[in-house]
């Protein structure tokens, strides 16, 4: 059945003048060696040969997994390596593949290097990594910001595929956690589950978040501001939270460093080699804006004197805030995310076990691949980038491709208890594993460039369903953009989350997306106004209140110009940050006014 469900994917493809897939298993692993006749003459096919992988590291000189493979005689000793090491788990690039004593080049084919028809043979996978190779690759995720010891590790495994405790078990250090790892290396810092990399310069250091801070204050007539105001323009030129950068509250960072700052009134700060000049009081500072009002249960408690009742409204603020954080460890907890983010690798690695198509890379994204799943609301879509298939022409190419591999995966994993449905889509396979967590499968062209899959899109921008299957060759820039948040934005993501599934709505065109509410809350933090958990809710609550008035644009991938005039006088418009053609609260697609209505008249905590 397997044999016929292939013969006929490659008639399919080539009747319809599509470049055939080539496929990861070679034609040999399904045919033996054999002869047809046809118009032009005799044609063979390759042989096969079945090959041993014996897979072992240098950090242990012991015997390690072997694994029986058929590869034919055009197979590269590369596509062999990736195919192992989809099969055992292998964070490490640096890979030796021996045989006969003699370390085989990528770009080798196994017809070429000794290997005969018809006998087995035994090679040595020599994995090369090591614990400096482990920490390189943990450092590099500590590069634009301090992590915890959980985020750090799922960062790893979204880019690896691969956990840290299993990179441990590969370098021969089973059962060792990433904090005891990252203790024992001389460049990493760990204090209170917090990870940061060890500068061997800071006198040197390029970035000083107090010098930052004087040159946004001397940029400003009054040499004085508000500290709202001062975090918001903090935020807006780094991209990031002040508090993600400083460890602290901006006021308290200010009053920490007194020989530069001049704090008065606990709402402003000024430089104090400058004589600033102070608003008058009960007015905000030059150039802010009116603030919107805060919905039903989720108001901001109103300041009090400072000389008088700061105490009670300050306790008030910070139980409210708990609320909130209490609520989040509910929906979030750490045996949850951990849990999700396994199955997910199993389900994964089933499917590529399964999967007879070569496959160049495979990206994880979805609320579990973004890391703002929550119970009872978690999903996962991985992305399998395809070389050799046609930038274009998917609707044409992609349904019997999803027809072939949906009923290839049905047949080889029935028998999986993990696996509870496999069922076959318009744009995707979707994948029901055990305790209802669905993964989509999705397949994408692979492109040079980031610059070519958006010329690609804008070749179809006048077809939504065609721009719609192309939208996964984006799906790596989209997940990066979420993913690489801060956690506090994270935290709001999944708390609007839970208060969306909390309401009814009339229809799904009615209910609000995953990509509409991380957006929000994207657009929310950079404004700069939250001081903590409570006020980022309430701030984005205000901006779904009043959805319809939006307009918002990103500059992370492309610019304005590159957005079509007919998108950007769409209204509301809340731009895709990676692609340029798509409006993600698209009238056509999304009505906004039962989330304004709920946003308005719904309280967070019932």
């Amino acid at each position: 059945w397997l044999k016929l469900c292939l013969v006929k994917l490659i008639r399919d493809s080539r009747s319809r003048g599509v470049l055939p897939v080539r496929l990861g298993l070679t034609p040999t692993t399904a045919f033996s060696s054999t002869s047809r006749s046809t118009a032009r003459g005799t044609r063979k096919f390759p042989s096969a040969m079945k090959v041993q992988v014996n897979v072992t590291t240098i950090a242990s000189k012991e015997a390690g997994t072997k694994y029986d493979l058929i590869v034919g005689e055009s197979d590269t000793v590369a596509s062999l390596k990736d195919r192992v090491a989809v099969l055992h788990l292998i964070p490490f690039p640096e890979q030796d593949l021996v045989f006969d004593g003699k370390v085989l080049q990528d770009g080798d084919k196994f017809g070429d290097v000794g290997l005969k028809d018809g006998t087995p043979a035994s090679m040595d996978l020599v994995i090369k990594g090591s614990e400096e190779t482990l920490a390189e690759q943990l450092k590099a995720f500590l590069q634009a910001r301090d992590l915890s010891c959980d985020e750090l590790g799922l960062l790893y495994c979204y880019k690896h595929g691969v956990n840290v405790s299993q990179a441990l078990q590969c370098l021969g250090r089973s059962g060792e956690k990433l904090q005891d790892f990252l203790r024992r290396q001389k460049g990493f810092q760990v204090e209170n589950n917090q990870v940061a990399l060890v500068r061997k310069d800071t006198a040197l250091k390029p970035f000083s978040v107090a010098e930052e801070l004087e040159q946004i204050l001397k940029a400003s007539e009054t040499g004085s501001m508000e500290v709202k105001e001062l975090c918001a323009k903090f935020t807006a030129k780094f991209n990031i939270q002040f508090s993600s950068i400083a460890g602290m509250r901006a006021l308290d960072f200010c009053a920490k460093e007194h020989e530069r700052f001049v704090v008065t009134g606990r709402r402003f700060v000024g430089l104090r080699s400058a004589s600033p000049k102070w608003p008058a009081a009960g007015r905000g500072a030059a150039g802010a804006t009116a603030k919107l009002g805060p919905p039903p249960g989720l108001g901001l408690a109103k300041e009090a004197a400072p000389a008088a009742g700061e105490g009670p409204a300050k306790n008030l603020a910070s139980t409210e805030n708990q609320q909130y954080l209490d609520l989040h460890a509910r929906v979030c907890g750490r045996a949850f995310v951990s849990g999700v983010q396994q199955t997910v690798n199993d389900v994964v690695e089933l499917i590529q076990g399964a999967t007879f198509l070569n496959v160049e890379r495979v990206v994880r994204s979805g609320s579990v691949g973004k890391s703002t799943a929550i119970e009872g609301g978690a999903d996962a879509e991985v992305v399998f980038f395809l070389p050799g298939v046609p930038p274009t022409t998917q609707e044409r190419w992609l349904p019997p491709l999803l027809r072939s591999v949906g009923g290839v995966w049905a047949a080889t994993l029935s028998e999986e208890k993990l696996i509870d449905d496999i069922a076959i889509t318009e744009d995707c396979v979707r994948v029901t594993a055990e305790g209802g967590l669905t993964v989509a499968f999705r397949f994408s062209p692979v492109f040079g460039s980031y610059q070519q899959a958006i010329q690609a899109l804008a070749a179809v921008a006048r077809s939504p369903e065609a721009r719609a299957l192309l939208g996964a060759s984006l799906t790596e820039e989209r997940t990066q953009f979420i993913a690489r948040q801060p956690n506090s934005v994270k935290v709001t993501i999944r708390l609007l989350e839970w208060w969306r599934n909390q309401q009814a709505w009339s229809s799904p065109k009615s209910r609000p997306s995953d990509a509409i509410l991380e957006l929000v809350a994207v657009y929310a933090a950079v404004q700069g106004k939250a001081q903590d958990q409570r006020e980022a809710v309430i701030a984005a609550m205000q901006l779904l209140a009043t959805f319809s008035r939006l307009r918002v644009t990103w500059s992370n991938y492309y610019k304005q110009g590159d957005v079509p005039a007919a998108i950007l006088r769409q209204r509301p418009l809340l731009m895709d940050p990676v692609n340029p053609q798509l409006n993600v609260a698209d009238p056509q697609t999304f009505d906004p006014a039962e989330l304004m209505e709920a946003a308005r008249t719904t309280k967070f905590f019932q």
